[in-house]
């Protein structure tokens, strides 16, 4: 092991992996970088609980990132997934949150309104139940259905609820371009009316005309923790992100409950698109851009990793005629990468001490998943540098912070995140010379170079650099 080093596990503090071991069980993606624990139930989604009105929405949620689950969900509750889970076999640890959309549906499906106090006090409880079998706290997709239709009060009654037991809430808030101050101002606002930990979801600026409101987000944080509100991020290091391609819609029309009727029916359709065209061409897209990942239907799968622009020259259509026929023909379930970011600014904020690695991975076994399930955390550690010793370089020691025990302290995992007496056996000895990603946007599961050895819970599950499925993660809780 000389010239190698050794460091705790890594923590991805943001992952949809929630059915990965139902759906891609020797993927092996996440060991062979070296993570050893993973955060579920990001984003206002998780896979449980499954209660009510939900049970029906679970798989178009999930199918509309890209995820084909199941067809058959054993469990209603949180402790029966957990249990399912691990009954499954867990290549890595699950720590997890309950998504708000499952609450939400769950109570008062996809209503396209506020909550009423009994619909509210109704999702309170639901979610008592789950924080006391064991998850870490509740996540909200706010640009998402149906937590797009949440209001502040909402909002404040469910942290409350998470604050009395002193766990996370993690929002993906609300805007992250044109509003993103003001949603980091909203997330704010709730954690001080409920006295709640939050925790931004893939910190970012989305478009460049919003790049230099990243300065204004800063201060409203640095000024939020100056107060002691106690305020947390993740972010990834690339500059394309990865969502339903439905989210590029205008909201009257993204929001709707009845947007797959009125796509696909031929007068309504003429009408959108005129409709359409004049919203874009106030607000544009670009549409370069914009590229297809994930999609269901067979004459549609040429275009997969082709961007909307290129779909349309082939075609010979307009982009937005593109957009509405992919949305109508795969009833949204469709997934997109957005080339939206900046990397200077993707560096400047995952710089912040307050920000930790997140892979926001997704779909991580379909057949054109972000690089960023495969390469986040080798793609960090290969931009240190490696001409100085190693040791008295301050990129390494910081980078593994991020990865390790920041978010332990973000999450509350307390034998985790450190080489101690006491500490659970998550570990992982890679080589400073040679680690990199090789993961790119055409070649997305290229696993990464330089990771050596990997053990999740004292099992070397990685030999060599070699993958093993040994399955030794466990779900953790606060007693486990």
């Amino acid at each position: 092991v000389a010239g190698k080093i050794a460091a705790p596990g890594f923590i991805d503090s943001h992952t949809h992996s929630d059915f990965n071991p139902f759906v891609y069980p020797n993927l092996g993606n996440k060991v062979l970088q070296g993570v050893t624990t993973e955060v579920v139930g990001n984003c206002g989604m998780s896979a449980a609980p499954v209660e009510g009105s939900h049970a029906a929405e679970l798989s178009n949620v999930w199918r509309r990132e890209g995820v084909e689950i199941p067809k058959t969900i054993p469990w209603k509750s949180f402790e029966d997934y957990m249990n399912e889970t691990e009954f499954q076999g867990l290549e890595t640890n699950f720590v997890g949150l309950v998504g708000h959309g499952n609450l939400r549906s769950a109570v008062m499906g996809m209503a396209a309104r506020p909550a009423r106090p009994e619909e509210i006090e109704s999702m309170q409880k639901l979610l008592r139940e789950a924080l006391n079998e064991g998850a870490f706290g509740i996540s909200f997709g706010l640009t998402y259905l149906p937590g797009v239709f949440a209001a502040p009060d909402e909002l404040a009654a469910l942290c409350r609820e998470a604050a009395r037991e002193n766990k996370i809430c993690a929002f993906h808030l609300r805007s992250e371009g044109k509003h993103l101050v003001e949603a980091i101002q909203e997330a704010i606002k709730v954690a001080k009316e409920a006295q709640a930990r939050i925790h931004i979801s893939h910190l970012k600026a989305a478009g460049e005309k919003n790049w230099p409101k990243i300065d204004h987000a800063f201060r409203v944080i640095d000024e939020a923790r100056a107060e002691g509100v106690r305020v947390t991020a993740d972010a990834y290091p690339y500059a394309a992100s990865f969502a339903e391609l439905g989210v590029v819609l205008p909201d009257e029309l993204y929001q709707d409950p009845n947007r797959i009727t009125r796509l696909t029916d031929p007068a309504q359709r003429t009408e959108i698109l005129t409709t359409l065209k004049k919203h874009y061409e106030a607000s544009p897209v670009s549409w370069d851009r914009v590229k297809v990942a994930t999609l269901t239907q067979e004459k549609n799968l040429p275009f997969q990793g082709k961007s909307i622009l290129e779909i349309s020259q082939t075609l010979n259509r307009f982009p937005v005629e593109t957009l509405v026929g992919l949305l109508a023909e795969e009833e949204f379930k469709v997934s997109a990468f957005y080339f939206s970011q900046s990397e200077a600014v993707v560096e400047r904020v995952l710089s912040k001490p307050y920000v930790a690695v997140g892979s926001d991975s997704i779909a991580d076994g379909s057949p054109m998943p972000h690089p960023r399930a495969f390469g986040t955390f080798a793609r960090l550690l290969g931009r240190c540098p490696k001409e100085e010793v190693v040791k008295r370089n301050a990129c390494w020691g910081r980078t593994i912070r991020q990865m390790t025990t920041l978010p332990a302290k973000i999450f509350g995992l307390k034998d985790r995140g450190r080489i101690a007496n006491g500490f659970v056996a998550d570990l992982v000895l890679f080589d400073p010379l040679t680690v990199r990603d090789r993961a790119s946007y055409d070649a997305p599961k290229s696993p990464p170079e330089g990771i050596r050895w990997v053990f999740v819970n004292g099992k070397a599950v990685v030999r060599e650099g070699k993958y093993q499925p040994l399955h030794s993660g466990l779900f953790i809780t606060k007693e486990k």
